[in-house]
């Protein structure tokens, strides 16, 4: 658990929170001042080479449940909104296969309220990701570029796996492509269900050999940066909307409130790291701790994330008494309201802005 200094009462301990959710400060939530995205100082380190502008190129990985497939569908749906604080985003399917996916896990998700099948089979997917972050608090004026400084673009490259293929590198040739595929990317996302891990305790044997072979192969082709990997990482803690994961996280006084009382994580690192104890027994803690020898501090970002988001009240509030977003219907998970996906679409932008900027976000 973490600890508190007398003059910071914005996580209390846990014997203080109530159990029942009441505004006020004694709960650990606040109402939120605005809606610019703050970021820590950046550790300070030699950037290497940079991919250029528009040959950027993002993997994802997860382990089994993580969330894979309705992530990728969600980012349809996640750049739609043109107030968002990530800007306006275009997404271009770059083949058919890409386009199908993308329009099909849409219309699951959004229309049927149905989530996507899990993968079963190898397909491979590439959207091209265009944006501009003019009027938001991550734009910025560069008169001396050609090209305007905010508009972005990278490639969402996926090779899609089963998870299980990521096991402690069962010599399954699927998991040797796709481990090559995203050694080769300049970002990656990955996904860690916590809701998963709180049962199975084994994400651990779906991350330790996937890495050591991502970085063998780094280190034969002279990449890496001292003793890290050359990428940029996103680590998504998904399923955030799960009631048991949220709970817990409002247990531990580590929710705000953020834009339209949607409850955010100030301090996902640090939330990520005190659940790792709070699921005492499980492997969650090896897997920060593996991230964090593998990956530059400066190029290591952490989210609480959900595809699907919480359930919502008339103009899109969340009531935090009710605020699950599936129901169980003769033994099948359905979506009850809107979809509203949190921090889908910001963990890539923070990637490439951290490419962009030579590894400061």
């Amino acid at each position: 658990m973490h600890e508190n200094k007398p003059d910071e009462p914005r996580f209390p301990p846990v014997e203080t929170v109530s159990t029942t959710y009441e505004r006020n400060a004694a709960d650990g939530e606040a109402e939120y001042a605005g809606s610019e995205p703050v970021y820590a100082p950046p550790l300070e380190f030699t950037p290497g080479e940079q991919a250029g502008e528009g040959s950027t190129r993002i993997g994802v990985w997860g382990g089994p449940s993580s969330g894979k497939t309705t992530f990728l569908g969600a980012l349809r749906l996640a750049v739609l909104d043109p107030s968002g604080p990530f800007g306006r985003w275009q997404v271009v399917p770059s083949d058919d296969v890409s386009e199908t996916f993308m329009v099909e896990t849409a219309r699951e998700l959004a229309i049927d309220r149905i989530f996507p099948e899990a993968t079963q089979n190898v397909r491979s997917y590439a959207w091209r990701f265009r944006g501009d972050l003019s009027g938001t608090a991550l734009g910025r004026r560069r008169l001396w570029r050609r090209r305007p400084a905010n508009r972005l673009e990278f490639e969402l490259s996926v090779l899609d796996v089963p998870g299980g293929v990521y096991k402690d590198l069962e010599n399954n040739p699927h998991a040797v492509r796709s481990i090559d595929h995203l050694a080769g990317a300049q970002g990656l996302v990955y996904l860690f269900d916590p809701v998963r891990e709180a049962k199975d305790n084994d994400s651990f044997a779906f991350l330790n050999g996937t890495l050591t072979r991502i970085t063998r192969l780094c280190m034969q082709e002279n990449r890496l940066d001292g003793p890290y990997l050359p990428h940029h990482l996103a680590v998504c803690l998904t399923k955030f909307d799960d009631p048991d994961i949220f709970h817990r996280a409002r247990r531990g006084g580590w929710t705000d409130l953020g834009p339209k009382g949607v409850p955010v994580v100030p301090d996902p690192a640090g939330f990520f790291d005190w659940l790792a104890d709070d699921l005492h027994g499980s492997t969650m803690r090896l897997v920060g701790q593996t991230l964090r020898a593998n990956f530059h501090p400066s190029r290591l970002h952490f989210f609480t994330s959900s595809a699907i988001g919480f359930g919502t009240m008339p103009g899109g509030s969340v009531d935090l008494q009710r605020f699950g977003n599936v129901n169980v219907v003769d033994g099948v998970e359905r979506i009850v309201g809107p979809l509203s996906p949190y921090n889908v679409m910001e963990p890539l932008v923070s990637l490439l802005l951290g490419m962009r900027n030579g590894g400061r976000p």
